[in-house]
């Protein structure tokens, strides 16, 4: 057996009605004030100032930054750090999706060095070491934002950009299911395969190993078995809840084992048109997965996949259970309006770009620049929506 690292996790409470506990794991890590950054659409929910109520309850003062819509920029996020260390925040709360979430970490790691959050993109120099605590409270479930190092945002011309480092772990999760009740079906779906693609990615990567199997194989049966259920019923507070556990140890395969194929033609696409990333994640994957499986480096594991899934204890029958997950969660097989007028060279490039490049990297076969060439074309094959 190969050595390796295991990630740290961080504390977790989780069920119905565990936003309550937020003012008492506030005064444990040290008090308020409390900067809540979260998802504009969370303030016309009322879930921000149920939070508000929350925390104002038991004396903790706080401001809410409700200005995420979408992946976060960079302005976006300087401009988060300057309103931390202008109401002297302790303490960031991240309230909402995978955007919500990326922010609120990077603005906690940041914010106290008073540097533009350009400064530590894709680890140019390391992240400070003085930064905020934090608590992630996410209201869908699918990016596992909650318990990963890393974050990405994107530039003004909408191309994303990373950052990783063990400073932009959280110091709680809070997982209350009844957060995500609101979520309508598409977005459970996309989001939901967003979280199949971590634990699938995860548990065959080259870099996987023990922790990879463990978290990204068990991610796959809780997910396969719930997640068509919460698509299909929306007030299924148990499906729901199985999903939100489902997804975050999805997301502990993803922070031991990173990603592969899938997140490559996401991220790629993500820069080239405003799609939603769970849904072109997963499509991504879905293409890749019948190209991967036919090399026979990562064989063991792709069948393990499989099984996890529900189908044979076989490779070659991984592509094929995983397109019937997203079909059972409602997900054509067609790429999203905003991907029109794309080309496979424009979107080629994009792979190969540094900031995409790597991950690719980490699929279980090689992976040569000839080879993404081919994959962007099969990704563009796809029909495209209507508009």
């Amino acid at each position: 057996m190969s050595a390796f690292n295991m990630g740290g996790v961080p504390p977790v409470t989780f069920g119905p009605g565990r936003l309550a506990k937020v003012p008492a794991i506030v005064s444990r890590l040290g008090g308020g004030p409390v900067l809540i950054v979260a998802d504009s659409i969370l303030a016309e929910l009322g879930v921000t100032e149920r939070l508000g109520e929350i925390l104002a309850g038991k004396g903790i003062a706080f401001e809410v930054a409700a200005t995420v819509a979408g992946e976060p920029k960079q302005a976006q996020v300087d401009a988060l750090c300057a309103q931390a260390r202008a109401v002297e925040a302790r303490l960031v709360i991240g309230l909402g999706g995978g955007a919500a979430m990326d922010a609120a970490k990077l603005v906690a790691a940041i914010a106290p060095s008073g540097d533009p959050a350009s400064t530590y993109a894709l680890a140019t120099r390391p992240l400070p070491k003085n930064g905020l605590r934090s608590i992630a409270i996410p209201t869908t479930a699918g990016t596992g934002s909650e318990v990963t190092r890393t974050s990405v945002v994107s530039l003004e011309s909408g191309w994303k950009t990373w950052y990783w480092g063990e400073e932009l772990m959280f110091d709680q999760a809070v997982l209350d299911p009844e957060l995500t009740l609101s979520l309508p079906a598409n977005l459970t779906a996309w989001t939901g395969i967003d979280a199949v693609t971590h634990a699938l990615e995860g548990a065959t990567a080259r870099a996987t190993n023990p922790a990879g199997q463990l978290y990204g194989l068990e991610a796959l049966r809780i997910l396969s078995k719930h997640l068509p259920k919460a698509v299909a019923d929306g007030s299924d507070i148990e499906a729901r809840g199985h999903v939100l556990w489902g997804s975050l140890v999805a997301g502990l395969a993803l922070h031991n084992c990173n990603t592969h194929m899938g997140h490559n033609i996401s991220h790629s696409l993500g820069s080239l048109a405003r799609v939603h990333h769970g849904l072109v994640t997963g499509l991504g994957l879905e293409v890749s997965l019948p190209w991967l499986v036919a090399r026979p480096e990562g064989a063991e594991n792709y069948a393990l996949a499989a099984e996890a899934l529900g189908a044979e204890r076989d490779a070659a029958a991984l592509p094929g259970a995983l397109s019937a997950l997203m079909r059972a969660c409602e997900i054509p097989a067609e790429l999203p309006a905003e991907c029109a007028g794309l080309t496979v060279a424009a979107l080629a490039a994009e792979m190969k770009n540094d900031a995409n490049h790597g991950m690719s990297q980490n699929a279980a076969c090689a992976v040569s620049s000839e080879d993404l060439d081919e994959m962007a074309g099969m990704v563009m094959r796809l029909p495209v929506a209507a508009a």
